[in-house]
């Protein structure tokens, strides 16, 4: 095996304060017990989630639905969105985004409650498909541009979805992929493209990801979050080094390999950790062939970071109505394996909306424009 390489920074501390946040302006909800550690009594963090009144609601149901929605997500449909958003938001919600935007103190996760929804949906997508021929408008779409708009840039890679909004569904002939497509295998706790961070100097893993549930299975599939910094507080300062290290190897998404086929698309070695000890940036995932050890101790550290993220992770409901924003420097997700079930026309029940979201988009001006904000990266092997 190789010999291990450990970090040197590996004691450094970010200076932060340690002023605890004004949340009082927010509405708290309690722990659900279907919101819950897999192996522990975590929940979701009051001072995180966000709940609309239904007054509030309303407003911006209203506001969202005079607003075409531009399925390449150019610039003036984004600036509208997001001008809209900014002129009927609650002010407790634009300061959490806002909070969150800046960065010194971002939250793995913010929840939001009570959102308005399509009057009806009658149907889901396939990946080829878009979403609009499935249900009465288009809420849910400006919906989470007006999020994502507002803690940075919304973008989609092609090879995620055609649209700026990707439909996330189940489908049939892949339930087996480690993808959104996928139901029979779990997909495991992850940042989304962890090794585009180590292609060519530049960064293509995006900073956040918005999601929305728009159609329901009945077998609830959860979507579980866990915060890096909670995890790695749980191991010892042997195995923090060896995370920290140049000590593993990643590989591209699934999809992305498909895209590029007969090349191989795994990084240098890397760290999985990196950052201030306070809230240290994950570049892992733990399902597949993700992530390769380089020695029998990196494997250790591995193992032992994958039980500390079980630990302290938590599941959430992405159900109609649900907002979820995930940190994708400082948190990791994953969903549950699920049989997934078809409705009498034999479309999926679950249909999970997403779209990614980076602090610029300087980074992706190398990248082929399929339309608008949709990319098509022309990698070379990295």
């Amino acid at each position: 095996m190789n010999s291990i390489s450990y970090a040197v920074s590996e004691h450094e501390k970010c200076e932060t304060s340690t002023k605890a946040k004004d949340t009082g302006s927010s509405v708290r909800h309690g722990d659900s017990p279907g919101e819950q550690s897999k192996t522990g009594n975590r929940g979701l963090n009051n001072n995180n989630v966000f709940r609309l009144t239904d007054r509030e609601k309303s407003i911006l149901s209203d506001a969202l639905a005079q607003i075409n929605y531009d399925d390449s997500g150019n610039s003036i449909y984004i600036n509208t969105v997001k001008n809209v958003a900014l002129s009927v938001l609650p002010k407790r919600v634009l300061a959490a985004l806002q909070e969150q935007k800046a960065s010194l103190r971002p939250c793995p996760y913010l929840v939001f409650d009570n959102m308005p929804t399509d009057d009806e949906v009658f149907g889901a997508p396939t990946s080829l498909e878009t979403g609009s021929l499935h249900k009465s408008g288009h809420i849910s779409e400006n919906l989470v541009i007006a999020i994502a708009s507002l803690i940075g840039e919304p973008y989609s890679i092609s090879f995620e979805g055609m649209d700026i909004v990707n439909n996330l569904t189940a489908e049939r002939g892949k339930e087996k992929d480690y993808t959104g497509l996928g139901s029979d295998v779990e997909l495991d706790f992850h940042i989304e493209n962890a090794a585009l961070k180590f292609i060519k100097d530049l960064n293509l893993s995006p900073t956040g990801l918005v999601l929305t549930g728009v159609r329901q299975d009945p077998a609830m599939p959860k979507t579980r979050i866990a915060d890096v910094g909670e995890a790695i507080r749980l191991l010892d300062q042997r195995d923090l080094a060896v995370l920290r290290g140049d000590n593993y190897c990643l590989k591209v998404p699934y999809r992305w390999r498909n895209a590029q086929v007969g090349q191989s698309f795994e990084t240098d070695p890397v760290p999985l950790i990196s950052g201030c000890t306070i809230q240290p940036e994950a570049h892992v995932a733990f399902y597949g062939d993700m992530v390769t050890p380089l020695s029998d101790e990196a494997d250790r550290a591995f193992r032992n970071f994958y039980e500390a993220i079980k630990t302290v992770s938590f599941g959430v409901d992405l159900t109609p109505g649900r907002i979820v924003c995930i940190d994708n420097r400082i948190a990791v997700h994953s969903r549950d394996s699920f049989k997934a079930n078809y409705d009498d026309n034999g479309l999926p029940m679950r249909w999970i909306q997403r779209v990614f979201v980076t602090s610029t988009l300087w980074n992706h001006r190398s990248l082929r424009s399929v339309k608008g904000r949709v990319f098509e990266p022309l990698l070379h092997a990295v």
